[in-house]
């Protein structure tokens, strides 16, 4: 009787190896919520670096990214995605187009598709920036172009 479990041996290693040659498991689906405190102290600006993205979710239309800036964006713009960007943290002069907006912690823009754009920080600026349709590194194209007229 002590040794009845040997009976189950076979089928228990038979299932081992099954499991063992079965398929990953699907990988769940990042959490909705994120903390931009946690993600901040996880991912600082690095010494020497001007600039950080990291994803902080991804969705069909959208994306969200937490980008911190030491010095400047160089000018650019997007073929397929339009921005929204939301600074947390920071001040400087946001270029759009032709024009230049002075901006500080609480500032709101919407950047159209195509339309050329470009940021000076005044102090070292943290911001939201949200992408329709989500990010692809692909879509931005950097440019020259003049000083922006205030």
């Amino acid at each position: 009787m002590r040794w009845r479990w040997l009976q189950f041996f076979p089928a228990a290693l038979l299932a081992l190896a099954a499991g063992a040659a079965a398929p990953p498991a699907q990988q769940e689906p990042a959490a909705p919520v994120v903390r931009l405190d946690e993600i901040l102290a996880a991912h600082p600006l690095r010494e020497g670096d001007s600039q950080s993205s990291v994803e902080l979710l991804r969705g069909q239309g959208v994306s969200a990214h937490l980008i911190q800036v030491r010095s400047r964006v160089r000018p650019h713009f997007h073929k397929d995605h339009g921005e929204t960007v939301y600074l947390l943290e920071g001040s400087g002069i946001f270029i759009l187009g032709d024009r230049a907006y002075p901006v500080k912690a609480g500032s709101l823009l919407m950047i159209p598709r195509g339309m050329i754009h470009s940021y000076e920080a005044k102090q070292p600026t943290k911001v939201l920036s949200l992408f329709d349709p989500p990010f692809d590194p692909a879509d931005r194209v950097f440019v020259d172009q003049p000083a922006a007229t205030p």
